[in-house]
């Protein structure tokens, strides 16, 4: 059986749900209440990174990632096979 005659019952099926209103539902108090204090998105951020920093770190660990890859090559070449 094909896909899209079952996603189309299904979907036929979950249109014909009863959702109940959300209407009158809310507490009585929601529409006195306080909103949060908004705070500046840079103050939640933090410092700002630098991204020269950032950037010598990032080669850094690629040039040693390179380095043990090479060394484990070398070992590979120099293996003996039996």
């Amino acid at each position: 059986m094909k896909p899209l005659p079952l996603l189309i019952l299904l979907l036929a099926c979950a249109g014909c749900a009863d959702f109940p209103e959300l209407e009158g539902r809310e507490q009585p108090d929601v529409g006195s209440t306080a909103y949060p204090t908004l705070i500046p998105i840079q103050e939640n951020l933090g410092p700002p990174v630098d991204p020269l920093n950032e950037a010598a770190e990032v080669e850094e660990d690629l040039i040693a990632r390179r380095e043990a890859l090479e060394k484990k090559a070398e070992e590979l070449q120099a293996a003996e096979i039996n």
